[in-house]
């Protein structure tokens, strides 16, 4: 989720008419834009870890929302939004507005269902060690 603050912010900005290509938001777009994708990565890898603590229905949710959410911000983007800060810059008119706000929705959505599968105390560890009973 942390990896999504980002570009999130960046399409807020883009919303109400501050570029994020320049200024200070530029160089700081710079300094994260290599380490934006596998920080991408790593956080769906641990939303998904987290997620299978409360069953197969939020895991689900998380791998499907974050496949979205990183084939709109790296596969499927073009030359002028190749980074996330870019794409949130563009505000996100192309073609993988539709796949980012649908993937993003998953991520929150996983988020929700956990929670009220915690509430249901219906979590367990996912990786229970099982005991002998000798």
């Amino acid at each position: 989720m942390i990896a999504v603050l980002p570009g999130a912010a960046a399409t807020v900005l883009g919303a109400v008419g501050v570029s994020a290509t320049t200024g200070p938001w530029g160089a700081l777009s710079r300094v994260l834009g290599p380490v934006a994708q596998p920080l991408l990565i790593l956080s769906l890898l641990l939303m998904l870890a987290g997620a299978l603590r409360c069953g197969w229905g939020p895991a689900a949710a998380v791998a499907l929302g974050g496949g979205l959410l990183y084939s709109s911000m790296y596969l499927l983007a073009g030359p002028m939004t190749s980074s996330m800060a870019a794409m949130g810059a563009t505000g996100q008119t192309g073609t993988n507005a539709p796949l980012f706000y649908t993937g993003l929705g998953l991520v929150v959505a996983s988020f929700a269902w956990s929670r009220v599968r915690r509430h249901r105390r219906a979590c367990r560890p996912a990786w229970a060690l099982r005991r002998s009973t000798a």
